[in-house]
């Protein structure tokens, strides 16, 4: 009897120490929620302000957006958690610190509208808007500067256009120019009758000489026939006056020097003066198209004919329909 009952007692004191034991040793961690969306992190804390837990709401709160890094950073989404922070300070006590929470959601958002009365007891709406009030000049002051930014923006961005639009046009001014190069050749410019002060596109120039140089080969030219004519005369019958046909050859032949030397002084003067004007090369511009790449949408050939055929009484007509 008494053995069974140390055994029961022994029984007994092995179970307890198994059991301390075991309540002595760490339990295997719960699984960690899984990351909520920044949606889904202000739902979960607006709960504790629906439940009226304002201390730990207020306490989640200051974790999501309270210090930095903030874990909510879309816009729309930081505006309602911060009325809801400030609607849990205020309930929590701690107004201060509720306004300075609506100021900041104010200067994001310069427009944000009033807390939902449905949704936010009255000294929320009232805070809200007495914040707002007293920033006044300070929305105000934000809005011109905004302002002034996005003019000064849109001036420079209009700047940047214009200039845009005239490199565009530089751009085509050059791709639809052709440039042609008309090379002179010293050979041509030793030419007489004006042809080297042609090439160096004097023309005015090449019209004295050309005129000169041609009426002084005529002459000479003239008075080499005229005295040639003569000559033949000496041996007519009956035979002309000697000192009247002496008279004329002596004149031609005076007229023949003095027109001939004349040519070729203006000649060589002439191809002087083209050797000492000489230009090497003339470049040209010309106006093309544009290749079809290059053109604007709104880009129209400047010339388009249409064939046109129509059936007459007496047959076929066939006609070209042009647009200018």
């Amino acid at each position: 009897m008494l053995f069974a009952r140390l055994r029961s007692l022994a029984l007994w004191l092995a179970l307890t120490c198994a059991a301390t034991t075991a309540l002595g040793q760490p339990g295997p961690k719960p699984a960690s929620p899984p990351d909520l969306s920044e949606e889904g992190q202000l739902a979960r804390v607006v709960t504790l302000y629906d439940a009226g837990k304002y201390a730990d709401c207020v306490s989640e709160f200051s974790r999501l957006i309270g210090s930095e890094p903030r874990k909510i950073e879309d816009p729309e989404i930081l505006e309602k958690a911060r009325v809801y922070y400030a609607a849990c300070l205020i309930g929590n006590g701690q107004t201060s610190d509720a306004e300075e929470q609506f100021k900041a959601a104010l200067r994001a958002n310069r427009l944000m509208r009033a807390p939902d009365s449905l949704v936010f007891p009255g000294p929320v709406i009232d805070r809200f808007f007495r914040v707002k009030e007293a920033m006044t000049e300070e929305l105000k002051k934000a809005a011109a500067e905004d302002l002034a930014k996005k003019r000064a923006e849109a001036a420079a961005a209009a700047r940047r256009a214009e200039a845009e639009r005239r490199r565009v046009e530089r751009l085509e001014e050059l791709a639809s120019r052709e440039v042609l190069i008309d090379r002179n050749s010293r050979w041509v410019a030793a030419v007489p009758f004006g042809v080297g002060q042609f090439q160096n596109r004097s023309a005015v120039l090449g019209y004295v000489f050309l005129g000169t140089e041609a009426a002084l080969a005529a002459t000479t030219l003239g008075a080499m026939v005229l005295e040639l004519q003569l000559n033949s005369r000496a041996d007519d019958d009956p035979p002309p006056d000697p000192k009247d046909l002496n008279s004329k050859l002596d004149t031609a032949h005076q007229v023949l020097v003095i027109s001939s030397w004349s040519f070729l002084g203006v000649a060589a003067l002439g191809v002087l003066e083209a050797q000492l004007s000489f230009v090497p090369e003339f470049r040209d511009t010309r106006k093309k198209a544009l290749p079809a790449d290059l053109r604007r949408p709104n880009d129209a050939p400047a010339l388009s004919l249409t064939p046109l055929a129509f059936p007459t009484n007496r047959g076929m007509e066939l006609g070209v329909f042009g647009r200018f």
